[in-house]
This record gives C-alpha cells, structure tokens and sequence, in this order.
C-alpha cells in the first residue's frame, strides 16, 4: 500500500481526505448513485462512508414547512458520511445526489472492522473531523463579516475544473442546485447571491452563460476576489 501518509503535520481539507482514502483503500467498493437518488435519509443509522470520486451530492434537511434547506455539497475527493459511525447518533440531514456519481463506500460494518484492524484509520477520521470543525467555525467567521462577495468568489472557485487553464480560457461552471439552494448554502439570500454574480460579471470575471451557467473570463481575479476578507478589499 506504499508509505503511510503522516498525521503529525497540519493539512488543508483535501490533503486530510487524500490521506483518509489511502488508509481506507483496501476496505472500500466502488458504487454508483444516479442523479436524484438518495445516499441516506435524515434520521437513518445505516448509511455510508462515502469516497467521492465524480458528481456531486448535497446535504440537507428538510424544516417543518417541508421547504429543504441546503447545508452542505460535496464534490470529487471529499470523504463524508461517517459521522453516525462515530457517534452512534441518527444521520441530521438528507443526502441526495445531484448528477451521476461515481464513488467508493463502506458500511459502518466494514468501517469498524477497518478501524479494529488498523487503528490508524481511526486516526485519519479524526483528522477529518477536525478539518470539518475548521471549516466551520471559519464559516461562521464569514457570516458574521460584512463582505458577501469572497464568500460567493469563494464557492465559485470551488466549482471551477481541475483541468482549467490557469490562464483562464473559457472554464465553464455551473451551479450544482438552484440559486436559492446555493444562496442557502452560503447563508446569504437569493438576492444577495444575484448582486454578487451581477458584480462579477460587471467586472468581466464572468460571463453568463444561462441560468446557473457561467464562463470564467478571469479565473485569477475570481481567486483573488475569494481571498479577500471583505468586499471593501476586492478588486472589484
């Protein structure tokens, strides 16, 4: 299985999740999820740890009103599922795929008898909780700052192919839900989301295409506008 991956130095979240997918390789099978189908229902125990490899799938929950509430999507590389692994607690949310998914999973079975056969797999979940609680509370940084638009640049870029040339000749993006799904996600509203993509765009860093479709004319200035900690900053 060659070198283990160390845990000792700090990692950005794909490097956790690159580490955690090599220890988790030899117990992992490949399945395949449709676009629209369900990975797990909110209130489930049984689900799956779930390597994506292509697609994406959104985490949500569904409020008292019956309205969803996108809280989370995943793309190609993230490692998620395993929470009701660890803690023994119900799934707090949906997971839907969005598009044809290609992806390697395991039961919570097959996870503990990873876990109990190399405990460094262990190690490697913790890992990736502890990436997440980052993510987290760097979310809520953004949200209580006043710029909108790096938050936006910022999922953006995400979005943005692996393959895209750097120099920035026409990458394409779209948005993987709705824009008010997305907006949600952001913890912005619709109409702030739609301020922001107009401000892009009059800055001839994209390019709409059609609905939730965008051309990419300046895939650095997007980066930079990501980086930015608030939109009085931006060079936009």
């Amino acid at each position: 299985m060659g070198a283990r991956p160390s845990a000792a130095k700090p990692a950005d979240a794909g490097n956790v999740a690159a580490q955690a997918r090599e220890l988790l390789a030899p117990h992992l099978r490949r399945r395949h999820f449709t676009a629209g189908s369900l990975l797990w229902r909110e209130g489930e125990t049984s689900g799956l740890l779930v390597a994506l490899e292509t697609g994406r799938v959104k985490i949500y929950r569904l409020l008292p009103t019956g309205r969803a509430v996108t809280v989370f999507i995943f793309g190609p590389g993230d490692v998620f599922g395993f929470l009701p692994f660890l803690d023994g607690e119900p799934y707090p949310a949906y997971a839907q795929a969005l598009e044809d998914a290609e992806a390697q999973v395991m039961s919570r079975d097959e996870l503990l008898s990873a876990v109990r056969a190399d405990p460094l797999v262990a190690v490697a979940l913790i890992g990736l909780v502890g990436r997440r609680l980052r993510d987290a509370m760097q979310r809520i940084e953004s949200l209580s700052s006043p710029g909108v638009l790096p938050r936006v640049a910022s999922a953006l870029v995400a979005l943005l192919p692996d393959a895209s040339d750097p120099t920035g000749a026409a990458a394409i993006i779209r948005l993987p839900v709705s824009g008010g799904e997305f907006a949600a996600a952001l913890g912005i509203t619709p109409e702030t989301l739609s301020r922001s993509l107009t401000r892009l765009a009059s800055a001839r860093v994209l390019h709409r295409l059609g609905p939730g479709r965008f051309q990419v004319l300046d895939p650095e200035a997007l980066r930079q506008a990501a980086q930015s900690v608030d939109s009085s900053r931006t060079p936009l």
